[in-house]
């Protein structure tokens, strides 16, 4: 039998798997999950729209995830003359690492897709002290449909930067639970898309005008302000 490759491009684990089991862990009952099988592994990195990492470079992504935890600053990773930090620190829950997070803003952010109305979603909530800020933005342009919830998740991340930046706060941090929001903007995953190239190229201009600090949260694991992140990227479409 010929070897099939699994690629899965919106889902639990973003990645390309050689068996169907692996491949139906990541995308079983996850809303708006992207997936499809190929037979060569090329078709299948061009179909997930970014060069999965190799073995060794696994390892660091690893490593670099524990990190992300307690949070990684966009600018560690373009500012070539800061001396190495060990960033990894124990979280035991969502509140202790808002505690530990220091930035003027804190978001949680989500994107959905609605095939049916060819429609992109994003939502999320910002914290600025003890407010409370939420946002729900929809799109129909083309350019966005093509890549599904993908889109919506880092129009969101954009947003909240964008209007971080516009409200002169000097730091803000990312709460997500796609990685894909934290790998292109630091370039540990190749952009070779229209909107993954933009995104990355826009994270990093503004890396210069404002500190940047990534956080993975698990999704679906009831956190209070992920969830309502992600109903508010449902709601951008059904208020449409």
């Amino acid at each position: 039998m010929a070897k099939k490759y699994y690629a899965v491009r919106v889902g639990r684990n973003v990645g390309i798997y050689t068996t169907w089991a692996d491949c139906e862990a990541q995308v079983k009952g996850y809303s708006g999950a992207q997936y499809k099988s190929f037979s060569t592994k090329e078709e299948a990195e061009n179909f997930v729209g970014h060069q999965i990492v190799s073995e060794k470079q696994s390892i660091h992504a690893s490593r670099d995830a524990k990190q992300v935890k307690a949070g990684v600053s966009l600018q560690e990773y373009f500012d070539h003359s800061a001396p190495p930090q060990n960033k990894q620190r124990k979280i035991e829950n969502i509140q202790s690492m808002l505690d530990y997070d220091t930035c003027d803003l804190r978001a949680f952010i989500d994107g959905s897709f609605d095939k049916k109305l060819g429609m992109v979603g994003s939502g999320g909530v910002m914290l600025v002290g003890e407010k409370e800020i939420e946002f729900s933005l929809a799109t129909t342009d083309p350019k966005y449909v093509e890549y599904w919830n993908v889109s919506g998740e880092l129009l969101a991340a954009l947003h909240v930067v964008q209007y971080a930046i516009d409200h002169g706060y000097a730091s803000c941090s990312l709460y997500y639970d796609y990685m894909g929001i934290e790998m292109w903007a630091t370039g540990r995953w190749k952009a070779n898309n229209p909107l993954t190239t933009s995104y990355a190229k826009v994270m990093k201009e503004w890396a210069s005008q404002i500190r940047i600090d990534f956080h993975k949260v698990k999704a679906h694991s009831g956190i209070h302000y992920n969830d309502r992140a992600d109903a508010l990227a449902r709601k951008a479409i059904l208020k449409k």
